[in-house]
């Protein structure tokens, strides 16, 4: 019996040696991996693609043995870069607005935009040159200083995220900072304008001295220049009447429709036909007169705008221009839709300072509110603008059409001060709200808001150079502290609300030391007798 088990064990032993005879055989080869691809690197110059490293694994001779090491993926700590702590003597540094304490190592497999610098310089004096740079072009910054981050907002609603890593774990690159700027929403053509002088300021390549002197605070104004010298070029009056006319009517309809991007793109086209550096005064003023009084004849005027063709337009899509423009800058709405409310202006964890609506809101229609808000702002600021300098842009029309048909020396019944007065009272008739009363508290949110506050600054400037019962009103409503406030605003942070509240107090003071001269004069002659003349040819007869 012990026999037989003894041959069937060896018959099994045997039939598994054979089995493992007859397995294939595995080999290892190696494989010249060649010569490294060269390739640029973002951190400056060339550099070659290195193996990527093992991450997450436990170093160990036995392969069997390597674990993946969830902490190593998710771990959270930050290391501080080899960044000089030692207070630098930099004016610029001291007062600048972002002083971030550490910065982030470039996490693995995370690909930099081609919008990025490499910097081999102080972390202090790299955000210090970018801290300036965002205020001379007028970028609302909201700083992360544990983190090295920042949220930008311009005035043309693009909005950017700017990051600031640590090189110094990164094989084959030298230690320094690379400088990231990503678009998160808006135009692609702005957002390379504001990353190329960002990015410039962040190595040190951007005059902020030149770049004030040649555009002052406005980053488009070079190619504003290029627009009135191709403006300069049309002489043709009456086709310009006629298609600002025909483009009223085109944003017209895309205000009215109920379609989010329609709407954005009908307040986006009254911005530019009101802006008389990129449509023409003629153009500017019909669109102005249009957005602040609804209609585009003169006061005392029956006749159509071209009055030698004849032609008479309904203007009842002007007055629904006017109405909602109003409406979204006083009400916060359009037509009969549910108002939205603005009571987040204490909370400084949002970015843009969103408006918070009512809870049968969706947070889009929020956003899409705020958006069309500031639009509706940029398009009563240029209009306001334009009817400033009613009478300037008027006479230079006339002699331009000098050689057309249109009247050269037509009378015009308007002027800047009753266009003024008609609109604040055709504001309040329409809302019930006083429009200035409503800007006043616009301005007063500048530290979440300070693009809004810049318009606002800048109707408040045009209605009280415009109308001495503006520049009266304004003072009893309290403009001066607030305007004062929001100037402390624009100096540290935003330079074109600076430049706009410079000027509205300017403005105020001007006209109180005129009224003060007013009054000291009246008195003197009402204390002294009137005087005889002494020229014979003027006296009584």
């Amino acid at each position: 019996m012990t026999s037989r088990k003894d041959s069937s064990s060896a018959k099994n032993i045997d039939d598994e040696i054979d089995a493992i005879a007859e397995a294939p055989e595995w080999r290892s080869v190696a494989i010249n991996p060649g010569p490294r691809e060269t390739l640029r690197s973002p951190f400056g110059g060339h550099a070659t693609i290195p193996k990527p490293p093992r991450v997450g694994f436990n170093s160990s001779d036995d392969a069997s043995n390597e674990v993946i090491d969830k902490n190593a993926f998710f771990n959270t700590d930050s290391k501080t870069p080899p960044v000089d702590p030692a207070p630098t003597t930099d004016k610029a540094s001291q007062s600048s607005n972002w002083t971030p304490v550490k910065l982030r190592p470039v996490p693995a497999f995370y690909p930099l935009e081609k919008s990025s610098r490499f910097v081999d310089d102080m972390l202090n004096e790299v955000a210090a040159r970018i801290s300036e740079c965002l205020r001379v072009s007028s970028v609302q910054a909201i700083y992360d200083n544990e983190t090295a981050t920042a949220n930008l907002m311009t005035a043309e609603n693009l909005e950017m995220h700017l990051s600031l890593w640590d090189t110094s774990e990164q094989p084959d690159h030298p230690d320094g900072i690379v400088v990231e700027l990503q678009r998160r929403k808006g135009d692609s053509i702005t957002f390379h304008r504001y990353s190329r002088h960002i990015l410039d300021a962040a190595i040190g390549d951007f005059d902020l001295p030149q770049f004030v002197r040649q555009n002052g605070t406005d980053i488009d104004r070079e190619y504003s220049r290029k627009v009135e010298r191709l403006l300069s070029m049309q002489h043709d009056a009456g086709d310009e009447n006629e298609n600002a006319i025909i483009a009223i009517e085109i944003a017209h309809g895309l205000l009215m429709k109920d379609r989010m991007d329609a709407r954005q793109l009908g307040l986006e086209s009254l911005c530019l036909l009101t802006d008389p550096r990129k449509t023409g005064k003629a153009t500017a003023m019909i669109a102005s007169k249009i957005v602040l009084l609804g209609t585009a004849q003169d006061s005392e005027e029956q006749e159509g705008i071209i009055s030698q063709d004849g032609m008479v337009f309904d203007e009842t899509p002007f007055q629904e221009i006017r109405e909602t423009v109003l409406s979204l800058i006083q009400l916060r709405r359009i037509g009969d839709e549910g108002e939205f409310s603005d009571d987040d202006t204490d909370s400084e964890d949002e970015y843009d300072g969103a408006t918070a609506a009512h809870a049968n809101n969706k947070p889009e229609e929020s956003e899409h509110i705020t958006l069309l808000h500031n639009l509706a702002l940029a398009v009563l600021a240029n209009a306001l603008d334009v009817m400033e300098n009613y009478e300037a842009y008027a006479s230079d029309i006339d002699k331009e059409q000098e050689d057309t048909k249109m009247p050269a020396n037509r009378v015009r019944a308007d002027t800047s001060d009753s266009i003024a007065s008609k609109f604040m009272e055709d504001a309040k008739d329409f809302t019930n709200l006083e429009i200035l009363s409503t800007l006043i508290q616009e301005l007063g949110k500048a530290q979440h808001k300070p693009h809004n506050a810049c318009l606002s600054a800048k109707c408040l400037r045009s209605l009280c150079g415009a109308s001495d019962d503006a520049q009266r009103r304004a003072k009893e409503l309290g403009a001066k502290n607030v305007v004062n406030t929001a100037l402390d605003v624009g100096v540290k942070t935003h330079a074109k609300l600076e430049k706009e509240c410079k000027l509205v107090v300017k403005v105020l003071t001007a006209t109180t030391t005129d009224n003060d001269n007013t009054t000291t004069s009246a008195s003197t002659t009402t204390s002294q007798p009137p005087s005889q003349p002494s020229d014979p040819q003027h006296r009584q007869p």
